[in-house]
């Protein structure tokens, strides 16, 4: 029987069929190094391991767009971001609101040093791309212990990482030609020291997460910030790039209208799209992530891929695992109520059973 999946999109279970039934191309939203990933960031990472090793199956069957069955084994190419810059604190949020996380790290980690804590590999806490790499690593180290396959193969070499494990930082120039790009189709408008996505040029916003534009516009969606609102076409509207030349990572900006932007940093949602693109096409078979990546990163990643690409689909299916409970509550660092996979390894537990 051909494998059938829960597609995010469309609301329903729904037979799995990539463009090419010997060769599936998947896209997982992966960590953001700002400290050591959770068990709870975890099961979505290995949801999407155990999805990708059925697909790699001699017993796995799949759709061809003909309507034809087709048996494996097949070949899966899988790629995990790993997120280094960008994402802000206010998750919901795409206004660009909050604390960029690592700035916030930076800030741990500084507040850590002068109490006479210390991490090897962060020499200097206000350096970013220290921090970064040093939670980076700690993560492939986990996420290779708990057998996750991208990280694995990532391991070969530093080119094999940069291919199936991208970093953000390691594609800003990509990022801001996609802005650049999305400004010339009039999909993007500069508004003060940011330059923002239009959402109401396109119709189908909404349809992935079910955040209307008549929902966000009324607060429904949780998005909707005072102090960016009055800048914006549509309280909708989220950030693409944001001029800040105190920010604590920044890069030379995009030109739109003629005009370049000052330094400063990408909005959360465009790396992914840049970087799933780069690596797999302008569209994919399937896209994995939490369900809290839903909205708004994923709503607005489709969006602006689509865009981009002038493609009707960015992600044939749309695959999200569900949060860990503890107690009756998402795990996450905000409640405390985590615990980190060297956590269970310092405890005891075997990888295995973790």
């Amino acid at each position: 029987m051909p494998m059938q999946l829960y597609n995010t999109l469309t609301k329903r279970r729904e037979a799995l069929t990539p463009g090419d039934p010997n060769r599936i191309t998947f896209y997982s939203c992966g960590p953001t190094v700002y400290d050591d990933a959770h068990i709870g960031n975890f099961r979505s990472f290995l949801a999407a391991d155990v999805l990708r090793r059925w697909l790699e199956s001699p017993l796995c069957e799949v759709t061809a767009p003909d309507g034809s069955v087709h048996m494996g084994p097949r070949e899966v190419r899988h790629v995990m971001n790993i997120t280094d810059v960008g994402h802000m604190t206010d998750d919901d949020n795409a206004d660009g609101g909050g604390v960029d996380k690592m700035e916030a790290a930076a800030k741990r980690l500084l507040e850590q040093k002068k109490a006479g804590a210390s991490h090897m590999g962060v020499v200097d806490p206000n350096d970013p791309r220290q921090i970064a790499d040093f939670y980076a690593e700690r993560f492939l180290e986990d996420a290779r212990a708990l057998g996750l396959k991208v990280a694995l193969e990532a391991n070969e070499s530093e080119a094999k990482r940069r291919e199936l494990m991208p970093k953000a930082t390691e594609s800003i120039a990509g990022m801001v030609a996609m802005i650049e790009d999305l400004a010339k189709k009039d999909y993007a408008y500069r508004a003060g020291d940011a330059v923002y996505f239009d959402v109401q040029k396109y119709s189908r916003y909404g349809e992935l997460s079910g955040n209307t534009l008549d929902k966000i516009r009324s607060g429904a969606g949780g998005r909707v910030s005072a102090e960016h609102t009055s800048e914006k076409r549509s309280p909708a509207d989220f950030l693409l790039w944001k001029t800040d030349a105190s920010h604590i990572m920044r890069w030379p900006g995009p030109v739109i209208d003629g005009q370049a932007m000052g330094e400063g940093y990408p909005g959360w949602h465009i790396e992914c799209s840049v970087m799933a693109r780069a690596a797999l096409g302008d569209v994919i078979d399937l896209h994995s992530g939490g369900e809290d990546n839903i909205f708004p990163h994923h709503e607005c990643e489709r969006a602006q891929s689509c865009c981009a690409t002038g493609h009707d689909t960015f992600a044939r299916h749309w695959f999200h695992g569900r949060f860990l409970q503890v107690e009756g509550e998402k795990m996450s660092k905000s409640k405390g109520n985590f615990f980190t996979a060297r956590d269970l390894f310092a405890q005891g537990h075997e990888p295995a059973a973790v």
